[in-house]
């Protein structure tokens, strides 16, 4: 494992004319962006240039949130209009629209085999849809605040979602029941994301903790200290062994997982960039891209 890397600015990505509010890497080398300009733009990460015209996000207020299917082939939105939108990623041809619920949108995330998309509101719920027919699979009912994240297991069987009710759930994606309602947070509870083996969750939160549970016995594994803001984003590298975070701080921390026994130690503080980390790509030793964005331009920033 090599030792932290500064990052070092790479390309910025111009032509929205308002606030950027979310990003989507693809598997491919193209990103999806969304604004308060009401429009969708797809860019070639390696050139940097907007892949073909802006298009017009469909709805009728604000896109919070945009996410690639793992092909690449679709992109959904979730919007403050209460809707979500699924689209062909290519030609922007919206191919359903998702209705139900009865709040804000802030989050869309599609299973790891593409199938099934969640979606989570300002009115306490998570919602399953079936991603090619728009059908509604279940309505996950059990918080009481507004749901800030969801993220799906590796094997797509387990779906976590977090609340401003401070605490996580753990759903089994095929019946809609619960399996878990995980409590220790003191704040709104920001960011999910499951091991890669699916064996632990990790959990961030506006208390500046992260939480690490077992994701069998909902057990409370290890808090991890360090961020002096809310956090942000969480993201593990394929094989496991790292964790990045970022924060309201406006850094970003890398920490090593070295698993039975369980031990979680800090790697130290990933410096050189600037503005409000939107997504991270962290590979298995620990170089990382880095997607910001705090005004109507997008910044990518590699490891040197």
């Amino acid at each position: 494992m090599s030792a932290l890397r500064k990052l070092v600015a790479s390309k910025t990505l111009d032509g929205h004319t308002g606030w950027i509010w979310d990003v989507s890497p693809s598997r491919n080398g193209e990103l999806a962006s969304v604004s308060n300009d009401m429009t969708i733009r797809l860019w070639n990460t390696k050139t940097g240039l907007q892949r073909g015209p802006a298009k017009d996000n469909g709805h009728s207020n604000w896109v919070r949130a945009v996410r690639f299917s793992p092909s690449g082939r679709l992109l959904a939105t979730a919007s403050d209009d209460m809707t979500v939108r699924i689209r062909d990623a290519i030609t922007g041809f919206t191919y359903r629209t998702l209705q139900g619920h009865t709040g804000k949108v802030r989050v869309v995330e599609f299973s790891p085999d593409g199938t099934t998309l969640a979606s989570a509101s300002d009115d306490f719920s998570v919602r399953l849809w079936n991603a090619g027919e728009g059908s509604l699979l279940s309505a996950l009912e059990g918080h009481s605040g507004w749901v800030r994240a969801v993220a799906f297991a590796p094997d797509g069987q387990t779906l976590a979602s977090s609340s401003d009710d401070y605490s996580i759930r753990l759903w089994e994606t095929a019946t809609g029941r619960l399996i878990h309602a995980l409590q220790g947070h003191d704040a709104s509870v920001q960011a999910v994301c499951f091991s890669p083996d699916g064996r632990l969750l990790v959990s961030g939160a506006r208390d500046k903790t992260l939480r690490i549970w077992d994701t069998t016995s909902g057990e409370l594994r290890a808090v991890l200290e360090g961020h002096s803001g809310p956090l942000r984003l969480i993201t593990f590298s394929a094989d496991g062994r790292l964790i990045a975070t970022a924060a309201d701080d406006l850094t970003i921390r890398l920490w090593a997982v070295q698993s039975e026994p369980l031990e979680i130690s800090r790697m130290g503080v990933v410096t050189g960039y600037s503005g409000w980390v939107r997504a991270i790509k962290l590979e298995n030793d620990g170089s990382m891209v880095v997607y910001t964005s705090d005004d109507m331009t997008i910044k990518i920033w590699e490891s040197a």
